[in-house]
């Protein structure tokens, strides 16, 4: 039988995607979150064609992709940001019992699916994890992909848009972040920082699955880490539409 994450004090009831930034993290989740034991991040199952219109090659990319409905406003997923992270397990489990949209939409659900850029998981998690690789045949389209969405040139230098208030207002973010590198020096560096390492303890996806539209060894890989069935035949067709407006126009 199924359990109520709020009925046990357990930490096994997150999943977190882990991967770079831009390498297609929120198109996984959208397909994990059709599994019957996830916290859904929406009321119903959407249009998967217009759905996928969500996903850009450009600046609005943060603001537009797909997101939960439910917020967990004590935790940054964004690299360098360090909020959350070292919480205690206490802590957190205060915090998810104050979140009362989260607790109406979690009975009879084991996980809560979380997307994270950073290398290090919170130090309160003892769930699963999916990796996102960036194997080597990927690594140039992610770079050119990550040059689109997190960086603008300007007569001062390359804005960092990941981490300037002037589009990213929140406590955390500096009022502006500017680099004086180029902008092929600066997302060559800032990739090879924030490149996610195999940990063999954990699922993997090969990114150049997605770019190559591998979607049953995806699939399988999904399925073995939740434990159950994914809605195939949506995610398929979301994923079709996905790597027509995100690969494709990379």
């Amino acid at each position: 039988m199924t359990k109520d994450i709020n009925e046990e004090k357990n930490f096994n009831n997150f999943l977190i995607v882990q991967y770079t930034g831009g390498a297609g993290g929120r198109a996984i989740c959208s397909c994990i979150q059709t599994a019957e034991n996830i916290v859904p991040w929406f009321k119903s199952l959407p249009n998967p064609v217009e759905f996928a219109l969500k996903h850009t090659n450009d600046l609005t990319h943060v603001r537009s992709e797909p997101d939960a409905e439910y917020k967990l406003p004590w935790l940054s997923r964004t690299y360098g940001v360090e909020r959350g992270n070292d919480l205690s397990k206490e802590a957190v489990n205060d915090l998810l019992d104050e979140n009362k949209d989260l607790q109406q939409i979690s009975k009879g659900k084991e996980y809560i699916l979380i997307d994270w850029h950073k290398h290090q998981l919170p130090k309160w998690f003892e769930g699963k994890c999916i990796q996102i690789i960036n194997d080597p045949s990927s690594v140039s389209w992610l770079i050119e992909r990550r040059k689109k969405l997190f960086y603008v040139e300007s007569e001062d230098g390359v804005i960092e848009t990941r981490y300037d208030s002037r589009y990213h207002p929140r406590p955390e973010r500096n009022d502006r972040r500017v680099s004086n590198l180029p902008l092929n020096d600066l997302a060559s560096n800032q990739f090879e920082d924030e490149d996610i390492k195999v940990d063999p303890e954990h699922h993997q996806i090969q990114l150049s699955w997605l770019i190559a539209k591998k979607w049953p060894k995806i699939f399988n890989v999904l399925e073995n880490a939740v434990g159950g069935k994914i809605d195939r035949v949506w995610s398929r067709t979301y994923l079709d539409s996905w790597h027509s407006k995100v690969v494709k126009n990379a």
